[in-house]
């Protein structure tokens, strides 16, 4: 028989015992259990730590700290975990001691046993994040974070100069578990951290927040960054959602091309709450934002679509333009269906445009632009530009400013269709 096997069946002799002892008085397995958690084996004082914790019964307390100091780092793991199950509030000062034991998972069972300590242990954790020991502060750290006292908000702000990463990275999820106001712009500079760690969980962290605060700090902090760490900024501002959207509508006008990627991606997270502050950027002046909201549009896809097309009607002939623009590139049937419908209507008056415009009948303006948005080209939007007409020349501008087009100078001389023109022959 192997040394394994020996192990394995020793093992399952003990519990054999224990179970028998569980048919007899209530007291007997509770101290079968004390007894073989001072086994020689190993095994059978993981397993025994394991159960003492399972009982809930508090006179295995000391037991279960005393195996905290056991040489086998399997055993005081479990019995951090048994601590944490016990929910002891004597277990805080001998779990804090054990925030520096040598072994990583000993210590990452000792901060989840901190955490089920409910507020019993807030006071001495908030001590201990200014511990020497860079494990201590830690692991107190994570554990604040688990029992989410209000109290701990400003401890683990100010943990968040700490001269260790690890500290500084455990206390911005905390702050993020917390979900405390105060933390956003706290958080917003750990966004500029040294450590790499410390700013992508700061993003996240913000995330969870959900406080508008914060999202000029995260599209800030999309320019030059990387592309994992801008992938949580950009999940960071979905998560704030619609009240960020009208900060990353504007936020599109950035030159850089990782903030406007990150920002388009971010719009279309948030999706449908989103379209209607992208559609107010068709009214803009500006060509090349107009551009990155027909893209932002083009992103959210389908959930932009009936916005887009109710669009169509808007009074305002720059939103209509820039509307009927984007449902023309949108891979949506009734995106198709609808800039049908509305081309019949204008058919006509796209081939006798000049004649209209030479009548110059007021209110036939929006007809007219309708007609160039939908079936224009460059030399009906050059006809706008040099009209007379200055609502018909702004919108033959944009047309060719929109398709990439040189916009007609005034200065050139051309002959063409002038606003009224038959009116003053008459």
């Amino acid at each position: 028989m192997s040394a394994a096997q020996g192990i394995v069946r020793l093992t399952l002799l003990f519990w054999g015992f224990v179970s028998a002892g569980m048919a007899a008085e209530d007291s007997q397995p509770v101290g079968a259990l004390i007894d073989a958690a001072k086994k020689d084996n190993s095994v059978v004082r993981r397993e025994a730590v394991e159960k003492l914790g399972e009982t809930g019964d508090p006179q295995v307390f000391d037991s279960v700290v005393a195996a905290l100091r056991d040489d086998n780092p399997e055993v005081r793991r479990k019995a951090a975990e048994a601590l944490g199950e016990l929910k002891d509030p004597r277990a805080v000062e001998p779990l804090i001691g054990s925030l520096r034991d040598d072994d990583s998972a000993v210590r990452w069972a000792v901060a989840v046993a901190l955490g089920e300590m409910d507020g019993a242990a807030v006071e001495l954790l908030v001590n201990a994040l200014k511990d020497s020991e860079p494990s201590v502060r830690w692991g107190a750290a994570k554990a604040l974070g688990e029992i989410k006292d209000p109290s701990a908000v400003e401890p683990l702000i100010g943990a968040l100069f700490d001269s260790d990463a690890q500290v500084r990275r455990e206390a911005v999820e905390s702050l993020g578990n917390l979900r405390d106001p105060r933390a956003v712009e706290p958080l917003a500079e750990a966004l500029k951290d040294a450590e790499p760690s410390v700013q992508w969980d700061a993003a996240v962290a913000l995330g969870r927040l959900n406080d508008a605060r914060a999202v000029e700090s995260l599209i800030a902090a999309l320019k030059d960054s990387e592309v994992g760490f801008r992938a949580k900024l950009t999940e960071a501002l979905a998560a704030i959602g619609p009240s960020a959207a009208e900060a990353l509508v504007a936020a599109l006008r950035n030159n850089d091309p990782g903030v406007r990627s990150g920002v388009t991606d971010a719009l279309a997270n948030i999706g449908r709450p989103a379209v209607d502050s992208l559609i107010a950027g068709f009214t803009d002046d500006d060509s090349e934002f107009r551009r990155a909201v027909r893209e932002a549009l083009l992103t959210i896809g389908p959930g932009a679509t009936v916005p887009l097309i109710a669009a169509l009607e808007n009074p305002d002939w720059r939103i209509r333009h820039g509307a009927a623009a984007a449902l023309r590139k949108a891979k949506d049937s009734r995106a198709a269906d609808a800039i049908s419908a509305r081309i019949k209507g204008v058919a006509s008056l796209a081939e006798t445009y000049g004649e209209q415009i030479e009548k110059g009948e007021s209110g036939t303006e929006d007809r007219l632009i309708d007609a160039l948005s939908l079936l224009g080209n460059p030399r009906m939007a050059a006809d706008f530009v040099h009209c007379g007409n200055p609502m018909l020349e702004a919108a033959g501008r944009r047309w060719s400013e929109d398709h990439g087009r040189p916009v007609p100078n005034l200065s050139e001389k051309r002959k063409g269709p002038r606003w009224g023109e038959q009116q003053t022959v008459l």
